[in-house]
């Protein structure tokens, strides 16, 4: 009857008319052990079909610590008609303290023919308990962070609260995403924490899916009753589409300048003439970020107007920080602001969906004269180019 209710739990079904496998208890948790004592745990193998099978490997898993003594009464290549039974037992006799496991394979002829009985057990000497380890925040939480980057560090405290020392003897994460944390830092390995020291792990946290990431920090050591285990946690998540902005051209066509911005309250004045009945529209531009972004890798805009009675009547734009600190220095400028930020070009070229903003320039009869413009589509360069215009190259990468 015994049996017959573990099987609701542990059994392995098969199609009708197969052999099954009913294992008593797949897991044998030895909990913590005194070194230098044994300890015994059994478990029952019964074939609970209406069929025979055999097994085909009955060995013990090659990873199994040296603490472990299994014996079993099922072998290779014995045969189990329904209702035959037989045993595995398996000794804990820790000599050294830590966290061991273990594992004794039982393959056969069934449809889930890779069965295995796992064993947990941890040793432990007789200044187990003597000391005592806190962690300093008790547990972390990273909050959300955009899958594929790494969030800035947050620091553990591994502190001995005493009264004998402590030598961590295993210092690891596990659980269900533990690869998603890093945590370099000073504590080690056999390196004894005096009472009332401490030693630092430095966290980091990079989600590699959606979703909740979470570990559990383990510390072991002899002095401690238990393993200390530490949560650690966070969220992944995709990143938001950052904002964008309109970067609108106007044209003036008595002075035959252009005209940039990104504010849409100027436009608007632009376009009640307010600054003169000229201004036009091109319907060209393009698209950048805010003046207030923070866009990866985007870089501010100088806007600069030409001096009155010196310079250029004209708006230059430049988002090369070594050019606008140099035309900042220049009389002929003056330095009105951030239109707005915008992607450097590397080496000429811009990024899969970023588009190449050139800019071009018109030297006029006299400085007075001399203009930009800034260009984005095909048909405009080449325009541009048999008007005559100078080619200066890409200076944006505007965002499609």
């Amino acid at each position: 009857m015994r049996l017959a209710l573990l099987c609701l739990v542990f059994c392995t079904p098969t199609a009708f008319g197969a052999g099954q496998v009913c294992i008593s208890r797949d897991i044998l948790l030895f909990g913590n052990q005194a070194t230098g004592t044994a300890v015994t745990q059994s478990s029952v193998v019964t074939n609970c079909g209406d069929a025979p099978w055999s097994f085909t490997d009955v060995s013990t898993h090659p990873a199994t610590a040296l603490a472990y003594h299994p014996t079993t009464s099922c072998t290779t290549g014995q045969a189990m008609p329904p209702g035959a039974a037989c045993t595995v037992d398996v000794t804990f006799a820790p000599l050294t303290p830590g966290q061991v496991s273990g594992g004794v394979w039982l393959r056969n002829t069934t449809a889930t023919p890779d069965q295995i009985v796992t064993f947990y057990g941890r040793g432990v000497d007789a200044r187990a308990g003597s000391t005592s380890l806190q962690f300093v925040p008790g547990a972390l939480d990273f909050g959300s962070r955009v899958v594929g980057t790494t969030s800035p560090v947050q620091t553990v405290v591994l502190r001995n609260v005493g009264p004998a020392p402590l030598t961590p003897h295993a210092i690891v994460l596990n659980g269900p995403t533990p690869y998603d944390f890093r945590f370099p830092g000073t504590c080690l390995r056999d390196v004894p924490i005096p009472p009332g020291g401490s030693c630092e792990l430095d966290f980091t946290f990079t989600p590699g899916q959606t979703g909740t990431r979470a570990a559990q920090l383990n510390v072991d050591a002899p002095e401690l009753a238990n393993i200390a285990i530490m949560s650690i946690r966070g969220a992944g998540v995709v990143a938001s589409p950052v904002p964008t902005v309109d970067v609108v051209e106007f044209y003036n066509a008595p002075l035959d300048h252009y005209f940039l911005t990104a504010v849409v309250e100027e436009a608007a004045v632009l376009d009640r003439g307010v600054l003169g009945p000229d201004w036009r529209r091109t319907g060209l531009g393009f698209r950048a970020y805010p003046a207030d972004s923070n866009a990866t890798g985007a870089s501010d805009v100088c806007r600069f107007f030409g001096t009155p009675g010196v310079g250029p009547s004209a708006h230059f734009y430049t988002a090369d920080a070594g050019e606008c600190a140099a035309v900042k220095t220049n009389p002929h400028w003056l330095f009105e602001g951030i239109a707005f930020r915008a992607v450097l070009p590397v080496k000429g070229l811009c990024a899969a969906g970023m588009d190449a903003v050139l800019r071009f320039f018109w030297p006029g009869a006299d400085v007075s004269q001399s203009r930009h413009r800034y260009v984005r589509d095909a048909a405009t360069l080449a325009q541009m180019r048999a008007l005559g215009w100078i080619e200066e190259g890409p200076v944006f990468c505007s965002p499609q």
